[in-house]
C-alpha cells in the first residue's frame, strides 16, 4: 500500500512538473538531476520512453563503453520530446512517462557510476532545433559535440527527404551534422537486415547516398552489434502488446526491475 502511495504522490508531482513546463513557455527543462552538463562527454538519449527498457539501457552501455572519453565521467540526458513530429501522446500520459524516466535515470546512475543523469524535456521534434536549445541552454561552459542515442528508424527519418522538401537534407542538417555524433543499436525486426543496418555508415563514407546525404557524415553516424542478442528485437511498443496480452512473466527480461515492478503496479496506463 505505501509504493502505491508513494506511485500516485509521484505521479502527482510529475504531472505538476509537465504543466508548469507546458504552460511556461520553455523550449527545455530538466526535471531531475544537474540542470547544466557537468563533464566533456553528453550523451543524450532521445527516445518516447513508453516504457523505458533494457535495450535503451544496453544502447547506452555500449555507447558509453566504446566511446566516452577515456577516464573521464560522461553526462546522460534522458530527452522526452513532447510535441514528436511522428508519435501522438499515446498510451501512456506524458506525466507518467517522466515517472518512468525518473525511475530508470535512478536505475542508470546505480548501473553506470561513472555517469551523471538527467531527465529534460523539449517541445521540439526535430534533432536540428534539439541540439541548439541544448547548446543554448544545456551545455553552458562546454565546447562539446552531444551524441544522441536513438533507433535505426530514427536514423532513417532523419534522413528522410519527406522532412526537408523543397530544402535539400545538406543543407538543412549540415550544421546539426558537423557537431555532433549519432549511435545505434542494429536491430532484428528492421525494414533492412543486420549486415546492412552495419553496413549504413560505410555506406555513406563510399558516397552511395550523394547528393542527398553528404559521404563525410558517414564518419559521425555508429551503427554497433548488439551485445545481447536477446535485447535486438525489442521494442516500447512490443512491450505494451505483451503487457496487454497478459504476458508479464517474459518481461522480466526485457525491463529494468523498477520499471517491470512499476508496470505490474500500474497495469492501465497504456489501456
Amino acid at each position: 500500500m505505501k509504493a502505491e502511495g508513494s506511485t500516485s504522490a509521484s505521479n502527482q508531482n510529475m504531472k505538476k512538473s509537465f504543466e508548469q513546463f507546458r504552460k511556461g513557455n520553455s523550449l527545455f527543462q530538466v526535471i531531475k538531476g544537474p540542470q547544466h552538463l557537468e563533464c566533456q562527454k553528453l550523451f543524450v538519449l532521445d527516445s518516447s520512453f513508453n516504457p523505458p527498457h533494457l535495450a535503451h539501457f544496453q544502447l547506452l552501455s555500449q555507447t558509453i563503453k566504446n566511446f566516452k572519453l577515456r577516464d573521464t565521467r560522461s553526462h546522460v540526458l534522458l530527452l522526452l520530446a513532447v510535441n514528436n513530429a511522428d508519435k501522438l501522446p499515446k498510451p501512456a500520459s506524458f506525466p507518467t512517462r517522466l515517472e518512468m524516466m525518473c525511475l530508470f535515470a535512478d536505475y542508470l546512475q546505480e548501473k553506470l557510476p561513472q555517469s551523471v543523469v538527467s531527465v529534460g524535456l523539449t517541445v521540439f521534434s526535430k534533432f536540428i532545433d534539439k541540439d541548439k536549445v541544448l547548446h543554448e541552454q544545456f551545455t553552458k561552459g562546454y565546447n562539446t559535440n552531444i551524441g544522441y542515442l536513438v533507433g535505426f528508424d530514427t536514423i532513417a527519418r532523419i534522413f528522410d527527404e519527406k522532412y526537408y522538401h523543397p530544402l535539400q537534407i545538406s543543407d538543412v542538417m549540415e550544421s546539426f551534422m558537423s557537431g555532433c555524433q549519432l549511435y545505434c543499436l542494429a536491430r532484428g525486426d528492421c525494414h533492412l537486415s543486420a549486415e546492412s543496418q552495419l553496413k549504413y555508415a560505410s555506406d555513406i563514407l563510399e558516397g552511395k547516398f550523394e547528393p542527398v546525404i553528404p559521404k563525410e557524415w558517414g564518419a559521425r553516424i555508429h551503427v554497433m552489434q548488439n551485445d545481447y542478442p536477446a535485447l535486438r528485437n525489442v521494442s516500447s511498443s512490443e512491450i505494451r502488446n505483451k503487457l496487454k496480452n497478459g504476458q508479464v512473466k517474459v518481461l522480466e527480461d526485457e525491463l529494468p526491475p523498477c520499471i517491470y515492478d512499476y508496470l505490474i503496479k500500474n497495469k492501465t496506463i497504456f489501456d
